[in-house]
């Protein structure tokens, strides 16, 4: 082996530096490229190929492209490609638009999009000067999406509420020096399916309300109360009589997920 330095964005030999490496087993990594033997017109500039969102071809309409063409990458990053292709292709041929894929770490619970799809978004804000909103039609209470910049410790949470249910963990698989060659067993056996739904069962909801009226029961003033189902929805479960309200903090303690947030300091 050599020394290197990147000369023109490319690595180069230092004259001199030779060494010898001893080692057991010698793993060639090579750059990969497409075989475009007639389709040369599919390709772009890197013998590969280029699409876009949907994983339709960049100047090919309806010809939808995956894997290592596009990118050479990871195997679930070519699965991937695959899942959205299929969805594509199914409304491709079915004749839809094609819908915006969120990525996942920006895709959040929207209320005001939840609401008006059952017809119950907010009035008009009139422009005017007002004094609270505790009844008014253009304000949405007892809701706020905070999921996107806090993450809720369990110091806030009541996990009195929650039995204790015992973790199921992926078995770990390790093979020996004498065995490692050669093994391509999964290092992590994958729960079964009862265990699954039993792990997933676990979930606290750190954050969110799923309706459980502890807030409701535990209120002494009854400030905190159900609104009627002509005007419920997801996320819009409980509101506040701020008539009736004394800030006791009684129905953020209790609960459970750390969802109620008093925002008035901690006495």
């Amino acid at each position: 082996m050599a020394k290197c330095k990147i000369e023109d964005g490319a690595p180069t030999a230092v004259e001199g530096s030779e060494f010898v490496l001893d080692c057991d087993l010698i793993v060639a990594a090579i750059d990969q490229g497409g075989d475009l033997r007639g389709i040369e017109e599919m390709g772009n500039e890197r013998n590969l190929m280029s699409t876009d969102k949907f994983f339709q071809h960049s100047e090919k309409p309806g010809h939808f492209v995956a894997g290592d063409i596009i990118h050479p990458h990871l195997l679930t990053t070519a699965i991937g490609h695959a899942s959205i292709a299929a969805d594509s292709i199914e409304r491709y041929l079915g004749g839809a638009e094609f819908s915006k894929r969120p990525k996942v770490d920006v895709h959040h619970f929207n209320l005001l999009n939840k609401l008006r799809e059952v017809h119950l978004e907010p009035a008009e804000f009139p422009h005017q000067s007002l004094w609270g909103t505790n009844e008014a039609d253009f304000a949405v209470h007892n809701y706020e999406d905070r999921s996107a910049n806090e993450i809720i410790s369990t110091e806030r949470m009541y996990l009195a509420h929650f039995n204790y249910e015992a973790r199921h963990q992926r078995e770990v698989h390790g093979p020996d020096s004498e065995h490692v060659l050669g093994d391509f067993a999964e290092r992590t056996r994958c729960l079964d399916e009862e265990q699954a739904v039993e792990e997933a069962g676990r979930c606290m909801s750190c954050g969110m309300c799923f309706e459980c009226d502890n807030c409701v029961i535990y209120c002494p003033q009854d400030a905190v109360y159900r609104v009627k189902k002509d005007v419920k929805t997801m996320g819009r479960y409980v509101a506040t009589d701020y008539t009736r309200c004394i800030g006791c903090h009684i129905c953020a303690d209790v609960c459970p997920t750390g969802y109620i947030d008093m925002a008035l300091g901690d006495h």
